[in-house]
């Protein structure tokens, strides 16, 4: 299913058509993925299965950090969960790592933090990034400056929404970003609704092309969109200067998961290269919507992309937790010089077992 890549509504074939040419043109550019989602030259040549097993936190490297129901110190000391956390390292020494994050600020709404650690165990909250918004994403580009995006529900209507803090003078985006969340950003979109469908979320970006001008720049993301209200289904679009839109049901993708046990809705999608290999970690549930477990069935998935396979993982948590969601994937460095991999994702608390439910993070070291 093809949907609307322009403001005004367009014939099926038309979109369909719009839609191949942005990709193909993003495919002929320069883009590339961010480095935080490519893994260093020491972890190029890990296999599917070893992927896998460091997933399910059975690799033979002992963990750096693992972290139950992780929390962030508000201002006021207050602890405060800190999930679902999308991280990056950036090269700014009072944010070495930099995390967000969404908690709820009233029975119906969330809003988007932002978080510093100096070692990814400590996380201290500097501020509110978005109101009635949830599940945000984040890329430092080459130059420092940011992009960021969420799930905005301002309208009672969840789309996606995208934002760019660029450099100013003497200062980075980053910068400016880190030393207040709050800050405006020098440039944002909210996405069109997808057609048929009753909301779109859970962006999570792509390949870039940037050469330091947003308005010159090809940016794609991942999102789902809940079709007629029934299924979420995962699809991918490009953004092209941050003012045309165009996007379309991720099919190999959807059709992967539900082969592989992902019954139900097909939700958030995170996207990394390993060596020439193009991997996706995805979260669905093994029941299908009528089946009404809407917690309690959230698996893991990771997609091998590239050579179009899949398997389900099984995380081997303390406590025996099943139902795991937002899963999310960052290659960083330690602060002891050791590439690693970062997992994070979210334990619900049905079928938690004994594992404490919120945030979880997992930092394996890769040598």
């Amino acid at each position: 299913m093809v949907f609307h890549g322009l403001w005004s509504r367009r014939s099926l074939a038309a979109a369909a058509a719009l839609a191949l040419a942005v990709t193909a043109d993003l495919a002929d550019a320069t883009a590339t993925y961010n480095l935080a989602e490519i893994a260093p030259s020491v972890a190029s040549n890990l296999t599917m299965q070893q992927i896998a097993a460091i997933l399910n936190e059975t690799g033979p490297n002992p963990p750096y950090l693992v972290k139950y129901a992780l929390t962030a110190t508000e201002a006021n000391d207050n602890p405060v969960s800190a999930a679902p956390l999308k991280l990056v390292q950036t090269d700014d020494p009072d944010c070495r790592y930099l995390g967000v994050y969404h908690n709820a600020i009233s029975s119906r709404q969330f809003a988007t933090y932002l978080g510093c650690s100096p070692d990814l165990g400590t996380w201290k909250e500097r501020g509110t990034v978005h109101r009635e918004a949830s599940q945000p994403d984040i890329r430092v580009l080459p130059d420092d400056s940011v992009l960021y995006a969420d799930e905005v529900n301002s309208t009672r209507r969840p789309c996606v929404y995208v934002a760019y803090y660029g450099n100013t003078g003497n200062r980075t985006g980053l910068r400016v970003l880190v030393a207040n969340p709050a800050t405006p950003p020098t440039n944002s979109i909210t996405l069109p609704g997808t057609w048929l469908a009753k909301a779109d979320g859970t962006p999570e970006f792509g390949q870039i092309d940037y050469g330091g001008s947003i308005a010159n720049s090809t940016i794609e993301i991942n999102y789902h969109y809940y079709y007629r209200g029934q299924r979420d289904l995962d699809a991918v679009g490009t953004l092209t200067n941050l003012k045309t839109w165009s996007g379309s049901s991720d099919t190999q993708i959807n059709t992967l998961v539900n082969n592989a046990g992902g019954n139900g809705k097909i939700g958030d999608a995170e996207v990394f290269q390993v060596g020439v290999t193009v991997y996706r970690l995805v979260e669905a549930q093994a029941d299908p919507p009528s089946s009404g477990n809407t917690f309690g069935s959230w698996r893991l998935f990771l997609v091998n992309q590239t050579a179009g396979t899949v398997q389900q993982l099984r995380p081997a948590l303390a406590g025996g937790a099943r139902s795991l969601g937002n899963p999310t994937l960052t290659f960083v460095t330690l602060p002891n010089g050791t590439p690693a991999l970062v997992f994070t994702c979210f334990v619900f608390s049905e079928n938690a077992n004994s594992t404490p439910p919120g945030g979880h993070l997992f930092v394996y070291p890769l040598r």
